[in-house]
C-alpha cells in the first residue's frame, strides 16, 4: 500500500506545462521590438525625420496613419469588428547618411481582438495597397510571393515616365514593396522603397521580411 501511495503521489505531481501561444509571445513583446530592428535589416538606422508613432484608439489610427485611398466609413467598420486595440509605426533608412533618396523601411503593427480579426484587417490593408493613389494614376501595381506562409506582397512602381504621362507635379518616382502577415491577433507590415533603378528589389524585401517574421514568431 505504501508503494502504491508513493506512486500515486508522484503521478499527481506531474503537471503539463503549456507552450506560449502566438498571442502570448506577441503581446509580451516591448513595443520597440514589434518594429524592424538593425538585426532584421542590417545596415539600417532609425530615420531622424520620420519618427515612430503609436495609436491607442481607432480614430487616431485612421486619421494619423497613412494609407493609399481609404474609405473611412468602411475602414471604421472593418477595424471595429476586428476588435482594434492599438497600432504603431516606425521608419528606418538604409545606409550611413539619411537623404530623401536613401532606401527606406517602414514597419508597423496592429493589435486586434482575435486571429480572425487580424486576418480580416490584413485583407483590408492588402486591398488598400492595391489601389492607385487617389490623385494620380501614374503607378503600376502587381502582387508577388513574400516567401512567408499566408503573407501578402504588393509591388508599386511609379517611374519618371509614368509621372510625366499621368502623374501630379509633386509626385516623385518610387519603387515600393509592401509585405503584410499575421501573427496571432497581430498584423505586421513592412514597406521597402527607394528610387526606381536603384538596388531596391523584391529579393531584398523578402529577406528582410523573412527575418522580421521569424523573430516575431519565435522561429
Amino acid at each position: 500500500m505504501r508503494v502504491a501511495n508513493t506512486l500515486l503521489a508522484a503521478l499527481t505531481l506531474v503537471v503539463p506545462v503549456a507552450c506560449d501561444s502566438d498571442d502570448d509571445v506577441a503581446t509580451s513583446l516591448p513595443v520597440a521590438q514589434r518594429f524592424l530592428t538593425a538585426e532584421d535589416a542590417p545596415g539600417s538606422n532609425p530615420d531622424p525625420v520620420e519618427t515612430g508613432r503609436t495609436a491607442g484608439d481607432l480614430d487616431e489610427f485612421i486619421t494619423e496613419f497613412e494609407f493609399v485611398d481609404p474609405d473611412e466609413e468602411e475602414m471604421t467598420t472593418v477595424f471595429e469588428e476586428a476588435g482594434f486595440k492599438g497600432a504603431g509605426e516606425d521608419t528606418r533608412f538604409l545606409g550611413e547618411t539619411h537623404t530623401p533618396e536613401a532606401h527606406h523601411l517602414i514597419s508597423s503593427y496592429i493589435e486586434l481582438g482575435s486571429e480572425d480579426g487580424a486576418k480580416k484587417a490584413l485583407d483590408w490593408l492588402e486591398a488598400d495597397s492595391m489601389k492607385p493613389c487617389p490623385q494620380s494614376c501614374a503607378v503600376q501595381i502587381s502582387t508577388f510571393d513574400p516567401g512567408i506562409a499566408d503573407a501578402r506582397g504588393v509591388h508599386r512602381l511609379s517611374t519618371a515616365q509614368l509621372i510625366k504621362n499621368a502623374g501630379t507635379p509633386n509626385q516623385r518616382p518610387r519603387d515600393e514593396y509592401w509585405i503584410g502577415f499575421t501573427e496571432g491577433s497581430f498584423v505586421y507590415t513592412m514597406v521597402l522603397f527607394g528610387p526606381p533603378g536603384s538596388s531596391v528589389s523584391v529579393e531584398q524585401a523578402q529577406e528582410i521580411a523573412g527575418t522580421y517574421h521569424d523573430r516575431l514568431s519565435g522561429n
